[in-house]
């Protein structure tokens, strides 16, 4: 008897190890199904809320991302469950971005973006911040603008890679590798003294240097980049790929915020410019230097895909990138999706509250695509 209690208290005994084992194997299905589960690109929808990281560090440039600051300042960010942090750079944003010293970068155009991206760098566009840089052309006070080509011949603080200007410049039948004379310069404010002694004839400079330019003595503002190419998409605003795969929802929800950023700032100019005066730890005159130029200065949070890809071409016929890389190549590192995701989000949250903001960033987006 006391052995047929034993042998039924083992079979007991090896029923529940055996479920137990069962559990737990059926947990470790469960785990990987979870893991599996890992949304994409083409997952994200304007519905998308729950960002895969919480946590983004940010490139702040020398005249900031006006954008970025009233998103932080208004609390858009932390609407949608992000935390921003942000960090003085400058020089170097993109390699910044690259190396994984920041997560996103917003002050360093486009032609360099697309360059480093040609060349097989771990980068892609996700959306924009200054689709018109208030980017001015100075010369001597009193030079004569006719336009782009004037360049011809001339000494010029800039590069062939300056797609607004250079693009003009290709277009009428020059070579702008060799009929312009490019003069580099690691620092804009040295350009200013290098036009007023002679060593430079023109030079197109950054949004920042803005209030030197206005308040240099010698010194004339021609036209800005937006006079000879309207919409040629200043800076966009740029991650690793990789990071991008890894984080699409999150990159739809910092899009979401900053939209709503930019329909506060285009409410609010004179509120917004104390908020970045104050973020930059700068004078107001500074800020009011660019961002009063209301037809120069103009940000729009859009990838703007159809300029970037006519950015590329330019780059491709001039051999400033390899002439037979695909357009697929950009195509395939533009979220114009996940933006469209966020402006669409937008749209059904706060259209009613300014119709003409939502609907002219609708249109812009049909135009720009």
């Amino acid at each position: 008897m006391k052995k047929r209690v034993v042998s039924i208290l083992l079979v007991a005994a090896m029923a529940v190890s055996m479920v137990a084992c069962g559990s737990k194997k059926d947990d470790s299905t469960d785990n990987k199904t979870e893991e599996t589960k890992k949304v994409t690109v083409d997952d994200v929808t304007k519905d998308s809320d729950t960002p895969e990281t919480t946590d983004v560090v940010w490139a702040q440039g020398l005249s900031g991302n006006v954008l970025v600051t009233i998103a932080q300042e208004k609390g858009y960010f932390k609407e949608v469950g992000l935390n921003i942090k942000e960090v003085p750079l400058d020089s170097g944003q993109l390699q910044g971005v690259v190396d994984g010293q920041v997560d996103i970068a917003s002050n360093s155009g486009t032609n360099g973006p697309l360059q480093m991206i040609a060349a097989g760098d771990d980068m892609a566009i996700i959306g924009g911040f200054m689709l018109e840089g208030c980017m001015p052309i100075i010369a001597k006070a009193g030079t004569v603008w006719n336009g782009p080509t004037d360049f011809v011949g001339k000494k010029v603080g800039s590069s062939a890679t300056v797609y607004a200007i250079c693009s003009k410049i290709h277009e009428a039948g020059y070579d702008v590798n060799k009929d312009v004379q490019w003069v580099p310069f690691d620092n804009d404010a040295d350009k200013i003294a290098a036009v007023l002694n002679g060593e430079l004839d023109y030079a197109v400079m950054g949004t920042g240097r803005m209030y030197m330019c206005k308040n240099t003595d010698g010194i004339e503002i021609l036209a800005y980049c937006d006079d000879v190419t309207p919409n040629y998409s200043c800076c966009r605003m740029v991650a690793r790929n990789s990071w991008v795969k890894e984080n699409p929802t999150t990159v739809k929800l910092i899009d979401q915020a900053l939209l709503r950023a930019q329909q506060y700032l285009e409410a609010n100019r004179e509120e917004c410019e104390e908020i970045m005066a104050k973020q930059l730890n700068t004078d107001l005159d500074y800020v009011k230097a660019y961002m009063d130029e209301t037809e120069h200065y103009e940000l729009n949070v859009d990838t703007v895909k159809k300029t970037v890809v006519d950015n590329w071409h330019y780059q491709r016929e001039v051999g400033l990138i390899d002439a037979d890389l695909d357009d697929s190549v950009i195509e395939d590192v533009t979220y114009d999706k996940l933006y469209k995701a966020a402006l669409d989000a937008c749209i059904d949250k706060y259209h009613d509250d300014d119709p003409d903001f939502w609907d002219k960033q609708e249109a812009l987006y049909e135009e720009l695509q």
